[in-house]
């Protein structure tokens, strides 16, 4: 028998990470199934929003940069609320922990493939790089890779056919979307799609 990897170190988590970015089902070993194992996956975004926020904060100590900051740790552990909440009533509890920490690692991966595209955009089509497109492009390779990571990690994470794994992906887009949507209906009026659309080259006009 081929001797399994043992999960965690960080060089086990890049594999894991990399194999799972590429479809590789057998990343998903390179991942503990434990609550330290979600903790250590955890603690890098919470440290990136900790810095993030308090940087923003002090550049400008307003309402809407502190919702801001609010509505991005939000966006960090909401999907892990509602995920959580299908693996339990899908019966999959057993399976949560491997699945979320695989998640969270996985997701550092869609920056770099933005990277890649703006990369090529950059050689191919410079003056695209400099518009509204060019940026909707980027991030709209970024977001279409994301949600296939998302559907892939369910499937292979929580041991989920396709259909419920579309499902996941449809209740934790409609609990961001909602979270959207109130913070854009009460002061300070924050709307978290105008980040969105703002990188990388959406403050320019479009050049025709």
């Amino acid at each position: 028998m081929t001797p399994q990897p043992a999960p965690g170190g960080f060089g086990n988590i890049l594999r894991g990470m990399l194999l799972l970015g590429r479809g590789r089902l057998t990343g998903l070993v390179y991942f503990g199934n434990t609550a330290d194992a979600v903790l250590t996956a955890l603690a890098p975004r919470i440290a990136l929003w900790l810095v993030g926020g308090l940087l923003t904060m002090a550049h400008a100590p307003d309402a809407t940069s502190a919702t801001r900051w609010l509505f991005s740790l939000c966006m960090i552990l909401l999907p892990a609320i509602v995920t959580h909440a299908l693996a339990q009533r899908w019966g999959r509890s057993a399976l949560w922990c491997r699945y979320i920490a695989a998640a969270w690692w996985t997701d550092w991966l869609s920056p770099f493939v933005m990277l890649g595209v703006a990369l090529l955009m950059a050689l191919g089509a410079p003056a695209l790089l400099e518009t509204t497109y060019g940026g909707l492009i980027i991030n709209g390779v970024g977001f279409a890779y994301s949600l296939w990571m998302t559907w892939f990690i369910a499937r292979v994470g929580l041991a989920l056919g396709g259909g419920r794994a579309m499902l996941l992906v449809g209740a934790v887009l409609l609990s961001l979307t909602l979270l959207a949507g109130i913070t854009a209906l009460l002061p300070p009026h924050y709307m978290p799609w105008h980040d969105f659309m703002a990188l990388p080259g959406a403050s320019s006009a479009p050049h025709h």
